[in-house]
């Protein structure tokens, strides 16, 4: 990428003695050399058009902008306060192709939808470069306008057209003309505001060609740019570009100034791509340094965050078998969650409680809200979401028949889980608890209500099959020694004694549960 920042016409301004409002000012033009495929599909790309960020959802794009997609059009779709240029004279109908030198302000018409094709002015043409305008809101909450090249091959929903360069005014309300590239590049700031930061998750970031080369821990990483982080929690966060298939390095640093602490580094450690852990504190700000090894990296490269599991999840309090106390208006937020077996589909638990539970004996376990003040919704998974991620679920409900909250009017709203999660059909049935949970094995519960605003109350219950409280214990002595070792091993391949899991059959996972419980009985 290359970035160009141009201040000429602010200074000049003062010496105009004439202006049109339609005329571009050229203040400060930031303009970039980009290779941003459009994926012919339902999703397309996103584009942060500040950040340079892409990704392909929107969730995966803050503040994204805008939006080529489909597999058989080019259609733009846009956030809001956002629109494509139509072609000058046209008010209906989406971008045009804009000859080099339209202004792009606020005199123009601006659309989305599907591009027309086709050799009247203003229409797209394959096998070439077509030029288009648009405007966006930027981090300041104004308008701002700007314009892109888009390269198109033989058809207009083929695998084979990019946006190659894209600019914008950098002074909100100042038209810009299509091809206006600004003045000279300045200096890499390191620390500059605009610079592309560091979400959680995936995230394609854009990368300033004219940054310098840094040498960190005795490496030299090749243009190295900076992308600010913030930490959400304290905890172990991992970065990685190896998903992007490029030769990287990496660093992590306290600061963006020279002599800044070098809190990690890292090269080669998924074949020539880079990945570092580091220990941060909550609201801590960090700086993630990429670049390369050598020859300069493609733009935009893929990192890949991710933080320590939500502290309010691994620091869950111990559910018990019968009556738990519930009351959301003590929770921690809305905790996204896998809907459906598959873990593609999505439900948002608001104001979520979580729970632990391990269960003393191997079996089918029941878990309900029935008798809640509420709508309440309910989820269980193996292992507690990272930061930001959604909670894989190996069960999850919001409202099931004959478990009717004790809201007024709420209906059959409350949730149960079990082998057929109450009888539950339909939108909101989510997908049933068909697995036995296995005894000494501790599972995660989220529960919460469907209002982001209005608490609920109640008890969470959980029915199932109850053990010894140490089962690994064969001899009921107290403690699992050697002893229980051997009676486990002597009915190897077997059944009863020593079956720890429930599954007919004495074998390594068993072996695996009595000696996770080896020592004192609790």
């Amino acid at each position: 990428m290359t970035s160009h920042t141009n201040r000429l016409g602010r200074h000049l301004a003062a010496a105009l003695t004439a202006a049109v409002a339609s005329q571009a000012a050229s203040a400060e033009i930031i303009y970039s050399s980009v290779n941003w495929v459009v994926p012919n599909n339902i999703d397309g790309l996103y584009i942060n058009v500040q950040t340079q960020a892409t990704g392909s959802a929107g969730s995966a794009v803050a503040g994204w902008d805008l939006n080529p997609y489909s597999a058989t059009a080019l259609n733009w779709f846009n956030a809001t306060g956002t629109g494509m240029m139509r072609y000058p004279g046209v008010t209906t109908g989406s971008a045009g192709n804009l000859p080099v030198g339209t202004v792009v302000d606020a005199t123009r018409s601006f659309g989305s939808g599907a591009v027309t094709v086709g050799a009247a002015a203003g229409n797209w043409q394959l096998n070439s470069a077509n030029y288009f305008g648009f405007r966006f809101v930027a981090a300041d909450g104004l308008t701002h306008y700007g314009w892109g090249k888009f390269q198109i091959g033989s058809s207009i929903s083929g695998a084979d057209r990019k946006i190659t360069e894209i600019a914008y005014e950098n002074v909100a309300g100042v038209g810009i003309a299509v091809g206006d590239q600004g003045g000279p590049p300045p200096a890499y700031d390191p620390c500059a505001a605009g610079n592309p930061t560091v979400g959680i998750g995936s995230v394609n970031l854009g990368i300033n060609q004219t940054a310098p080369d840094l040498v960190v821990n005795g490496m030299n990483i090749t243009r190295a740019n900076y992308y600010k982080f913030t930490a959400s929690v304290s905890g172990d966060w991992t970065f990685s570009t190896c998903a992007s298939g490029q030769a990287t390095r990496m660093a992590l640093l306290g600061d963006c100034i020279a002599g800044a602490a070098v809190l990690a580094s890292n090269d080669d450690s998924c074949g020539s791509s880079s990945s570092l852990t580091a220990s941060l504190s909550a609201g801590g700000v960090y700086y993630l340094v990429v670049g390369g090894e050598g020859p300069e990296l493609a733009s935009p490269i893929n990192v890949v965050s991710v933080g320590p599991a939500i502290p309010v999840c691994v620091n869950a309090g111990a559910a018990s078998y019968g009556d738990n106390v519930m009351n959301t208006s003590l929770g921690n937020g809305a905790q996204v969650v896998a809907s459906t077996a598959d873990g593609v589909g999505s439900a948002t638990i608001n104001q979520s409680l979580w729970f632990s539970f391990t269960p003393s004996a191997t079996g089918q376990f029941a878990f309900k809200t029935c008798g809640s003040n509420g709508d309440t919704m309910l989820a269980i998974g193996t292992a507690c979401p990272t930061v930001g991620t959604k909670f894989a679920t190996i069960a999850y409900n919001d409202d099931a028949p004959n478990c009717a909250s004790g809201a007024t009017g709420a209906g059959s709203l409350a949730s149960f889980i079990n082998a057929t999660n109450n009888g539950a059909t339909g939108t909101y049935a989510g997908f049933p608890l068909t697995q036995n949970l296995v005894a000494g094995q501790t599972y995660y519960i989220c529960v919460g209500a469907f209002s982001t605003t209005a608490p609920v109350q109640g008890l969470l219950n959980i029915v199932g099959p109850e053990g010894v409280a140490c089962p690994a214990d064969l001899d009921g002595d107290g403690t699992v020694t050697g002893a229980d070792l051997g009676l486990l091993l002597g009915n190897w391949g077997g059944s009863g004694v020593g079956d720890l899991d429930g599954d007919g059959t004495v074998s390594g996972s068993d072996l695996g549960l009595l000696l996770g419980a080896w020592g004192a009985c609790p």
